[in-house]
């Protein structure tokens, strides 16, 4: 018995390959994970004019929040409006790709208005900065991504 290719066993095979092919793709699509919204993003999107407020007031500022990775450390600069003032507010490391690695620090910087947060917890790669205090009365936002070197 021999076995003889024609048009009709192609087609068989393409079909046949093609749902294979599917069938992994939905597989291996499965299997990631997709950590890319926040917990509690719908209280977040009705409370969104708030942060536009607090993001205007930081903008309104005389000078912009910096960030720099030397010996281990993240360094948060802040500018000269924070000198002398009383500052209460948090920092948020936030890692788009895997929420286990997010990080929430409070605002503690010395008299050069430096804050140093430890690298050895964090992931190398993309997070994005968050930082939201209150000063003077009036509540700021300040958001900014940032890329953690090992």
């Amino acid at each position: 018995m021999s076995f003889r290719f024609n048009w009709g066993t192609g087609i068989f095979i393409v079909i046949v390959l093609f749902l294979l092919s599917m069938a992994a793709v939905i597989y291996f699509s499965m299997q990631q994970r997709f950590d890319l919204v926040e917990t509690g993003y719908y209280p977040q999107g009705l409370e969104y004019q708030k942060k536009i407020d607090q993001k205007a007031n930081a903008g309104r500022l005389a000078g912009k929040i910096t960030f720099s990775q030397t010996d281990g450390f993240l360094n948060i600069l802040y500018p000269e409006d924070f000198r002398n003032q009383v500052v209460k507010g948090t920092v948020y490391l936030f890692r788009p790709s895997d929420q286990n690695a997010d990080q929430t620090d409070s605002i503690r910087m010395d008299t050069a208005l430096v804050q140093r947060i430890s690298t050895a917890k964090l992931l190398a790669g993309r997070y994005l900065a968050k930082i939201s205090w209150s000063m003077n009365g009036q509540d700021y936002y300040f958001e900014e991504g940032l890329r953690i070197q090992k």
